[in-house]
């Protein structure tokens, strides 16, 4: 087992789709889960089935960026893989990230390429810098190699974001303080953007997405920028919102809820309020 990398995944209500992510990794990985709905039915579950995974309960649902952090204060190795549980990974791409984090210096985030994505150029602050690895200023956050007492000294995740934008506010900070986040080129994963959740709970997770989606917006270029240049970014979708909320209102329900989320999650951001949406979903038997 790598006594230098612990694989970190953040959960809730995902038992199917952790178990697809577990079994394609080998079981000789050091495995965090923080398991977001408090189950310990799951931890139990998970812990007796995979030897090399221990399960965190935290005290609340942290949201995805909280919960990476929860972990990364309970590990004691030098770098922490997180990984989006709908990413196709395999042990060659493991050991290739691996790799490259004991060879580099003053990095605080590897990421490999991600198949079906091309970035955009302004993305690129030294393309091929070294032979196969770009310098970057942003990559998709579904799988993040950290360099712990570096993210530490930076400051970890906000965890007055509790959805979207955290990885953005982590590489705005990461680039003020000079630390490089690497892209390898030639290693890809597949990312499937489906939500964290397992399938069946969708319809409760959906509105909490569009919510947050639109909370965290404006409170990234707020807090990174300025007022104004939050609202410069987010106020044709505040506007686009309530007409489409007043629009869908009596034709269509889900795009009601949909629009009605993204109005409600931005107003509560102009105005200040903390990311307070959370869901509410009954424990079920594994």
């Amino acid at each position: 087992m790598n006594n230098k990398l612990t694989i970190i995944l953040v959960s809730f209500f995902s038992t199917n789709r952790i178990k697809k992510i577990l079994n394609k990794i080998n079981s000789n990985n050091k495995i965090i889960i923080v398991e977001n709905s408090l189950s310990n039915q799951f931890k139990q579950y998970i812990e007796s089935n995979y030897k090399n995974v221990k399960v965190l309960i935290p005290k609340k649902n942290l949201g995805n960026g909280g919960g990476i952090n929860f972990a990364i204060k309970k590990i004691k190795t030098r770098f922490a893989l997180y990984l989006d549980i709908d990413v196709t990974i395999t042990q060659k791409i493991i050991r290739k990230l691996y790799q490259v984090a004991k060879q580099k210096k003053q990095w605080a985030i590897i990421a490999p390429n991600l198949r079906g994505i091309k970035y955009k150029r302004e993305f690129f602050i030294k393309k091929n810098f070294c032979p196969n690895i770009s310098e970057m200023s942003f990559v998709e956050g579904c799988s993040l190699l950290f360099n712990v007492p570096v993210i530490k000294k930076i400051g970890l995740f906000d965890e007055k974001i509790f959805l979207y934008y955290e990885e953005n506010d982590l590489f705005f900070r990461c680039l003020k303080k000079n630390k490089k986040i690497l892209m390898l080129n030639n290693v890809y994963v597949k990312h499937t953007n489906n939500s964290g959740s397992d399938k069946k709970y969708d319809k409760y997770i959906d509105d909490i997405r569009n919510w947050h989606l639109m909370w965290s917006k404006f409170y990234y270029y707020k807090k990174n920028f300025s007022f104004l240049r939050g609202i410069l970014e987010t106020y044709k979708s505040f506007i686009s919102s309530f007409i489409k909320t007043i629009y869908y209102y009596l034709i269509k329900k889900k795009e009601f809820k949909k629009y009605y989320n993204r109005f409600s999650g931005l107003l509560n951001s102009y105005i200040g309020k903390q990311s307070w949406k959370r869901v509410k979903i009954r424990h079920e038997n594994i």
